[in-house]
């Protein structure tokens, strides 16, 4: 396997930061989420116990959920990205990504 090559410019070392940052916050979130459901499984809860465990997993992995898509827009937008564009006109909606 050959190694990437170096950035050369200050915005291709950004992106490629970025880009790291974006992936590990998806596998932090996503390793997380599988813990969260190990538990919630192979946990031993009690009978009593079941529905407000369910009710905080739940919440908590809706949780891990939206931080990771929060994170990796936010750090793409931020980074690669540069920008989002929404247009919304009578002939319809439309939404770009324009690179700095």
């Amino acid at each position: 396997m050959r190694p990437l090559p170096a950035p050369t410019t200050f915005a291709e070392g950004q992106r490629y930061v970025y880009g790291l940052l974006a992936s590990a916050a998806g596998m932090f979130c996503g390793a997380a989420s599988g813990v969260m459901v190990a538990l919630l499984m192979w946990g031993g809860w009690s009978a009593a116990e079941e529905h407000t465990i369910v009710t905080i997993f739940g919440w908590c992995l809706g949780g891990f959920i939206v931080a990771m898509l929060v994170v990796i827009v936010g750090l793409l937008a931020g980074g690669p990205v540069g920008r989002f564009r929404v247009e919304a006109t009578r002939g319809g909606a439309a939404i770009e990504a324009d690179r700095q």
